[in-house]
């Protein structure tokens, strides 16, 4: 398993600027990167709870999803409380989305 370092202050400036920066950039364009967009900071979003990072940093990140139309909570508890779903005939589906 991958470990995500501890950011300091500076690097979390950095990163809500850059979040903003991108965020604002794919507004003015079509919406069909959209969703690569979204992906990506929804990953991002997870790495800043497990890091610990600041809420002001987490606020950055899931506003830039949302105003690119991405309304889905994942706040710790919220993916804990999400069940499983599994696909008929495919076993490793719940391994893959746990």
């Amino acid at each position: 398993m991958t470990t995500i370092p501890q950011l300091d202050q500076n690097e979390l400036s950095i990163l809500q600027r850059l979040v903003t920066d991108l965020v604002t950039k794919q507004l003015g364009h079509a919406t069909a990167g959209h969703l690569d967009m979204i992906a990506r900071l929804q990953h991002l979003e997870q790495a800043a709870w497990t890091t610990g990072a600041d809420r002001q940093t987490l606020q950055v990140i899931t506003s830039g999803r949302r105003l690119l139309g991405d309304a889905s909570d994942l706040t710790p508890d919220a993916l804990k409380r999400r069940p499983v779903r599994k696909r008929p005939g495919d076993r490793s589906y719940a391994l893959r989305h746990a």
